[in-house]
């Protein structure tokens, strides 16, 4: 017979989707902020290219959390 203390702990997911998705609008508001001051255009471009990378994290982020939450 197995007690409630033998079953395995439920790990829970890793970073929520929100912080993904603040990350993404930082680097948004950052490469417009960089691209009108053109002074360091090459950060600009960075900052863009690294952008939709936050939005596609929360995206997959909120994917499992709410896979996580119907499968419960």
């Amino acid at each position: 017979m197995t007690s409630p203390t033998d079953t395995p702990l439920k790990k829970k997911g890793g970073i929520p989707w929100y912080v993904f998705c603040a990350g993404g609008v930082i680097y948004t508001i950052l490469a417009i902020a960089l691209f009108e001051e053109s002074t360091s255009s090459i950060l600009a471009w960075i900052s863009a290219i690294c952008a939709p990378g936050g939005f596609y994290f929360a995206w997959v982020a909120w994917n499992r959390d709410k896979r996580n939450r119907d499968g419960a």
